[in-house]
């Protein structure tokens, strides 16, 4: 037997006692063996002990922890209660998942024929309730969203075709949910024509506690931004109070009220040259209640 070939079976035997280790300690040292559960947020919601959600994963408890299928796990446990957003499951070597938990929260309230849809930002149905009223302290009612028409159950993703994500929008302008809910009533979807693009775009309409409404016209166009106009705005309104309604108007004497500021509308839009406009820049008129 030559040297070379010596050499190379040296080197195949090196190889194959290594790979052999490997998946000796895959299956020993690196099977998975215990598993964790960590809430990220409250849980008030959630009725199960971790003992029951760790249960309803389905865990392969003695596999390696290189090859499981944490996908299949998330949607075992998320199935099981609807309000369990699952982040991500951690590998903890050796031998341990560590499962990372958020709780859905109650974002929106959706009319749908004779019942309404409470569904997190996602449109995920956390439950299904008979009758439904705004107040200050549950869900947004949302309205106008075109459903695409199925059997829905609770946990199921509501289907939809004209659908913007107002809470998120307002949650990155720093506004949690809390603050949300206190200051919507309503959001209404609709589809407006418009003259200058020529063309149907999504138009958002808020209304408020506070009795205004705010128009934000095309609204799947940098809505972040211009509900931060929003806002801006809006913390500023009464300081109009006392000042001429219009300068250019036929109603050169009328300035605005207390009353008149409580039912405006806040108009909110885009500019049309996007040429020389991005989408964080925008635009607000106040006008007179209809």
């Amino acid at each position: 037997m030559s040297k070379k070939t010596k050499k190379i079976i040296i080197s195949l035997t090196t190889i194959f006692l290594f790979v052999g280790i490997i998946l000796i300690l895959s299956f020993t040292v690196f099977s998975l063996k215990n598993v964790e559960i960590n809430f990220k947020t409250s849980h008030a919601q959630i009725s199960q002990t971790d003992e029951e959600i760790i249960k309803q994963g389905d865990f392969g408890y003695g596999h390696s922890v290189f090859f499981h299928s944490k996908k299949k796990y998330i949607e075992n446990i998320e199935k099981s209660n609807p309000y369990i957003e699952v982040i991500n499951i951690e590998t903890v070597f050796p031998s341990t998942f560590v499962v990372h938990i958020a709780q859905r929260q109650e974002v929106y309230a959706i009319e749908n024929g004779v019942n309404y849809f409470i569904t997190d930002q996602n449109l995920k149905i956390l439950k299904i309730e008979n009758d439904f009223a705004s107040s200050q302290n549950n869900s947004i009612l949302l309205k106008g969203l075109k459903i695409v028409e199925k059997d829905y159950k609770v946990g199921d993703f509501i289907q939809q075709e004209n659908y913007v994500d107002v809470y998120s929008a307002l949650f990155n302008c720093n506004r949690t949910l809390a603050e949300q809910k206190s200051l919507i009533k309503s959001i209404n979807l609709q589809t407006e024509y418009d003259e200058k693009l020529d063309k149907d775009l999504l138009a958002c309409n808020l209304h408020l506690y506070g009795g205004q409404t705010v128009q934000i016209k095309n609204a799947s166009y940098g809505l972040k931004y211009k509900l931060n106009m929003f806002l801006s705005v809006y913390s500023q309104l009464y300081s109009l109070v006392g000042q001429k309604i219009n300068p250019n108007d036929q109603q050169d004497n009328s300035v605005w009220t207390e009353d008149i500021l409580n039912n405006c509308i806040i108009l909110i839009n885009n500019y049309y040259n996007y040429t020389q406009h991005g989408e964080d820049e925008c635009y607000f008129n106040i006008l007179l209640p209809n």
